[in-house]
């Protein structure tokens, strides 16, 4: 009897479920694997720990603002070191922000934002230098 190839048979529907219910499984247990996890990036805590070793200056910048004022600021890695015009001192480690960097101490009370070539300082909710600068 020759062999019809076109012909539908109890071994083809056997072999087309098998292949079936293989390809079924095999696309199930790659669906199941654990993908490689990508590296987790740390962000900076709300408020971080007091910064101890500053690092190199990264970027340095001089902001004038109204009525005369200034704020001196040296960029680190992670933290900002400013001088205001009225002698005070900070140094402040980075804190998470939308938009922009800002640098905090551990409270808030005191708060540093700069955005481009503009800065701004917060003490106690209520802004202290505003309008400031760089050139």
């Amino acid at each position: 009897m020759p062999i019809s190839y076109t012909r539908v048979t109890w071994y083809s529907q056997i072999a087309a479920i098998v292949l079936f219910v293989a390809v079924f499984c095999v696309g199930f247990h790659i669906g199941t694997l654990k993908a490689p996890e990508s590296p987790i990036v740390p962000t900076a805590p709300l408020v971080t720990a007091p910064v101890v070793h500053e690092g190199k200056v990264i970027a340095a910048a001089a902001y004038s603002c109204p009525a005369g004022r200034y704020i001196s600021a040296l960029y680190y890695d992670k933290s900002v070191r400013i001088i205001l015009s009225d002698g005070r001192e900070f140094m402040l480690p980075q804190v998470i922000s939308a938009s922009g960097a800002r640098y905090a101490n551990a409270d808030e009370s005191f708060v540093f934002w700069n955005k481009g070539n503009t800065a701004f300082t917060l003490e106690n909710n209520a802004t202290a230098y505003d309008g400031c600068a760089s050139k």
